[in-house]
């Protein structure tokens, strides 16, 4: 299991959902990573190899910095990545030629395009990283980027994030493999609703579905989708009623969405919102969504599960003893419950907790990551 602790940013509430600061989890480390809203990515978000181990030693920026051999599906690949402060960074010519992903810059706006089937990732490279925009949804908080002998380089989450890669780490060696999977023939669009109104600002991007070989497969998921929308919306109207926030400031609602999981027949989405209404700060909801793409059915965990129907022999004391060492741990936790929240990500699921049940409000939503394998189920037969 790998577990991930986020941490609201207060800085940056107005265009920032929950920022994820990773600690140590059981059977090793993972990297920093970020869990969306309104301005960049969620995520190496699970298990993301990709990261530095801890102990491994990060040279300063006026350094050199240290190699890392990259490999697809274990095969060396001619050129190399480079460690950064947080991540393995890789040059986006081997993103291009090594792994086949298209890359175009357009000058003029100094962006990158990455495209990899009906998945396109939008980079623009600031003095705090790459900001991202993938298929139209903008991310939360910037990518690690680099520009090095006039080569950019970008943190490979990128690719375990939004392009259909998985990664794995090898400290000893400095070597970091990428494995490709092959991703849904769907494509997944954002519809924007952009509202001003005297009391309040509200900006919600959110997901509509495309492609499905099952007509009506793709309306019940798009309906799912509208629906989730249309309520956050139909809420943020009615809190808006009550009259000016305490502090005389304009409400804010926001919403955004980040694909974690597209493949294997499945699709898994994760939606956040966020609502300011005045006070020392606002109220970030989340929602994990997975849908069968066969039938358009929305799974629940067991149902993700079901070829492990005691997985909470697992997950319970493993989430248990995180939170027990945990600086703040309210107590408590004892299970998951009925119908935990989750997302798919990566090789696993991701397994959240509410906001501020075991842990203050500033660690955000716990998170904790399980492999399919530990869990002893294959996601091919999870669609079935």
């Amino acid at each position: 299991m790998t577990t991930r602790i986020s941490k609201v940013m207060a800085s940056a509430l107005a265009i920032v959902l929950i920022a994820v600061i990773t600690i140590s989890g059981l059977g090793g480390s993972v990297p920093a990573s970020a869990a969306i809203l309104d301005n960049n990515h969620i995520t190496g978000e699970t298990g993301g190899a990709e990261s530095l181990p801890q102990g491994a030693a990060v040279r300063n920026s006026d350094q050199e910095p240290a190699s890392v051999q990259i490999t697809l599906k274990g095969k060396p690949l001619k050129l190399q990545g480079i460690q950064g402060q947080q991540d393995v960074l890789v040059p986006l010519e081997l993103i291009e030629r090594g792994l086949k992903v298209k890359v175009k810059y357009d000058k003029g706006s100094n962006r990158y395009f990455l495209r990899r089937d009906h998945v396109v990732v939008q980079l623009t490279p600031k003095e705090d990283g790459a900001w991202a925009v993938v298929n139209g949804s903008t991310q939360v908080l910037p990518y690690e980027w680099k520009e090095l002998n006039g080569q950019p380089y970008v943190s490979a989450k990128v690719l375990t994030d939004h392009l259909g890669f998985t990664s794995t780490y090898d400290a000893s060696k400095q070597t970091l493999d990428l494995v490709p999977h092959k991703l849904n023939k769907i494509r997944v669009g954002t519809r924007v609703v952009d509202k001003s109104i005297p009391e309040a600002m509200i900006k919600v991007e959110y997901p509509q579905v495309s492609g499905l070989k099952n007509k009506t497969a793709e309306r019940k998921i798009n309906s799912v989708l509208q629906s989730k929308t249309d309520e956050f919306i139909k809420q943020s109207l009615q809190e808006t009623k009550a009259g000016p926030s305490p502090n005389g400031e304009p409400y804010q609602f926001l919403g955004n969405y980040t694909v974690t999981f597209n493949r294997e027949g499945l699709l898994s989405i994760l939606l956040q919102y966020y609502s300011y209404t005045g006070g020392a700060h606002g109220n970030p909801v989340r929602e994990g969504l997975t849908f069968r793409l066969s039938d358009g059915k929305l799974l629940t965990l067991d149902e993700v599960l079901k070829d492990n129907p005691d997985y909470r022999n697992i997950v319970d004391p493993a989430i248990a003893k995180q939170l027990e060492a945990t600086e703040g741990y309210f107590g408590g936790f004892k299970t998951i419950g009925k119908n935990p929240s989750y997302y798919l990500k990566n090789d696993g699921v991701v397994i959240f907790l509410p906001l501020y049940e075991y842990l203050p409000y500033v660690n955000g939503f716990p998170e904790f990551y399980f492999s399919f394998s530990e869990l002893g189920v294959k996601p091919s037969k999870i669609a079935k």
